[in-house]
């Protein structure tokens, strides 16, 4: 089974929770949205739409959207509650588009999850117009990540990565200048960019874990080591972030982005 084809599978197993996630993601698409500049009449392709919150977010601009993901779970739920807007199953490494098709291509919280991170930016920027544009955004350095003891609470729980894999994970292009130089490699000139804060806020424990339980990661931990032990340290990872009445905040919780021209 490729890695494209397993992390479908992972993050296809409770859509509707992860829908609830992405929707915090808002300021994020918002700023790319707005320093790829996109609006009215353009052609824009979201690599890794996941349930298609950003692909809304796109077409209340005017523009024209194909949103694009590996997750077929995902992508079902997309179709059922994003409207104005066309939806495939696929990877980012191999896309199914022509040479120049596109006016932006915008991959939000998905090429350091790429297996060949220069493929995948070779066919993002294959699929876009000469005179367009292609961005990225992702989790900012992990000090300025307030959800990084999340991710870290699963790294225990996780398979060993295949033999001669690259370093990989949430922040493998969030430290200062390494997603510029990724996009610089696969000849994107490096324009705008920039951060945004995203706090993560939620009600109770049972609101977060419903949604924390339906990310990938956390359900490949939970196949590996069991659910029981994926939650207590989920809990435990929680705590200093847990207000009197409950809720839990993350905050502050950069996220970067950066725009290539072809």
């Amino acid at each position: 089974m490729g890695s494209e084809q397993k992390q479908g599978e992972l993050w296809s197993a409770e859509p509707a929770g992860w829908a609830g996630q992405e929707r915090r993601h808002a300021p994020l698409f918002g700023a790319m949205i707005d320093a790829a500049g996109v609006g009215l009449g353009h052609r824009v392709l979201d690599i890794g739409c996941g349930a298609g919150h950003s692909c809304g977010l796109i077409a209340a601009t005017g523009a024209s959207v194909i949103g694009v993901d590996a997750a077929a779970g995902l992508i079902d739920h997309a179709r059922r509650t994003v409207g104005d807007a066309e939806f495939h199953v696929g990877g980012i490494e191999d896309l199914e588009f022509a040479d120049d098709e596109f006016d932006v291509v915008f991959a939000a919280n998905s090429v350091q999850y790429a297996a060949d991170l220069g493929a995948a930016l070779a066919e993002l920027k294959r699929v876009c117009k000469p005179d367009g544009a292609v961005v990225a955004g992702l989790f900012g350095p992990p000090d300025d990540v307030a959800y990084r003891p999340v991710l870290e609470a699963l790294g225990p729980f996780m398979p060993p990565p295949p033999p001669g894999a690259e370093p990989g994970g949430p922040f493998r292009l969030s430290s200062p200048g390494v997603l510029e130089a990724a996009f610089a490699e696969a000849g994107l000139d490096v324009g705008a960019q920039g951060a945004v804060n995203c706090p993560f806020s939620y009600e109770s424990w049972d609101e977060f874990w419903q949604i924390a339980h339906a990310a990938g990661p956390t359900q490949m931990a939970i196949g590996q080591s069991g659910a029981d032990a994926v939650e207590e340290a989920n809990r435990q990872a929680v705590q200093p972030f847990v207000a009197p009445d409950g809720s839990i905040t993350f905050d502050p919780n950069q996220f970067v982005y950066v725009v290539g021209r072809p």
